[in-house]
């Protein structure tokens, strides 16, 4: 953990939280997050994980909420640590498709809209799950052509 400021190199760094903003599709999001602040200078430094945690809630708010914006699009799915190409190749769809949403060239579709949300929380969360489920679609399993299942097993 840093004792001293790396902006003005004298100063002694504190633990305390400090308000942090994010503007984003005309909404203004407001937290309280723990930094360091230098008591010479008054530099403040967060976290990594913290700001990244606090711009997936910011993300599951608008998603909650149905925010489908261009920027909105684009900031959610920044967050869910997903490139445009990876988004993409996901939803089996061209990056100029993923492009055409988040310049507003072009609405984005309720179920596509519904997967966004779903990565979302699955990052929040810690989990793969959504997307490790859209890869496998692209070589799904065979089935046997019996399948015995156990019903007690499954209730």
């Amino acid at each position: 953990m840093l004792e001293r400021c790396p902006s003005c190199k004298v100063g002694k760094l504190q633990s305390r939280t400090i308000e942090r903003s994010r503007r984003v599709a005309g909404h203004v999001f407001t937290a309280r997050l723990p930094a360091r602040v230098c008591v010479a200078c008054g530099e403040s430094f967060f976290a990594d994980a913290t700001v990244s945690n606090f711009d997936l809630l910011v993300g599951a708010r608008m998603a909650e909420a149905g925010v489908t914006d261009a920027e909105a699009l684009k900031f959610m799915r920044k967050v869910t640590g997903l490139n445009g190409k990876q988004f993409a190749e996901l939803l089996e769809v061209r990056p100029e498709t993923v492009s055409r949403w988040e310049k507003d060239k072009r609405p984005i579709d309720r179920a596509t809209y519904a997967v966004i949300r779903q990565l979302l929380f699955d990052r929040m969360h810690g989990s793969s799950e959504t997307a490790d489920y859209l890869r496998s679609l692209r070589r799904p399993k065979r089935l046997p052509k019996r399948v015995k299942i156990d019903f007690h097993d499954a209730a």
